[in-house]
C-alpha cells in the first residue's frame, strides 16, 4: 500500500473517533433531558479551568433539589461566563444521583453534539467516497492502485 492510501486513513479514522465522541455525548445528553429534573438555579461565581490552550470561565450555580438538599457545583457548558453574571437565576437538569453531572437546560449542548455527529459522519464518509470513488477508477482503466494516473 502506498503513501497516499495510508494518508487516506487518517481523515477516515478521525471521523470514526471523533463520531464515536459524539455519540456517547449525544446518549449522555439525551439520558439527561428523559431522566433529568429541572430546576432553578443561582449564579454564585464563576471558576476558571485550563480547556486545550486556554483558560476558560465555568459558572458556579447553586441549587436545592427537590428533596431538599443543597448543591453548589460549576457547570461545565460553554456558554461562558459573560452570559451568565453573578445572581442570576438559571434553569438546570440534572440527576439527582448524579448531581455533579448538572448542565444548563438549554437546546445549545444536543445542538452542538448532533452538529458534532454530523461533522464526523461528513469527515469518514466523504473519506471513504473518495477512496471508493479512485478505487473504481483504477479499476476501469486497468492502472496500478498507487494515486498517480
Amino acid at each position: 500500500m502506498s503513501t497516499p492510501w495510508l494518508l487516506a486513513l487518517i481523515p477516515f479514522v478521525a471521523g470514526l473517533a471523533l463520531m464515536a465522541t459524539y455519540i456517547t455525548q449525544l446518549v449522555t445528553e439525551t439520558l439527561r433531558r428523559a431522566t433529568g429534573t429541572v430546576v432553578e438555579a443561582t449564579v454564585t461565581g464563576h471558576t476558571a479551568s485550563r480547556e486545550a490552550t486556554y483558560a476558560t470561565l465555568h459558572p458556579v450555580v447553586a441549587w436545592t433539589a427537590p428533596d431538599g438538599t443543597t448543591h453548589e457545583r460549576a457547570l461545565p457548558d460553554g456558554t461562558g461566563a459573560h452570559a451568565l453574571p453573578e445572581g442570576s437565576r438559571v434553569r438546570i437538569r440534572f440527576d439527582p444521583a448524579h448531581p455533579e453531572l448538572a448542565a444548563l437546560d438549554t437546546e445549545t449542548r444536543y445542538r452542538r453534539c448532533v452538529r458534532g455527529l454530523y461533522g464526523s459522519i461528513a469527515l469518514w464518509a466523504g473519506t471513504l467516497i473518495v477512496v471508493i470513488w479512485r478505487l473504481a477508477y483504477v479499476v476501469s482503466h486497468g492502472g496500478s492502485t498507487t494515486w498517480h494516473s
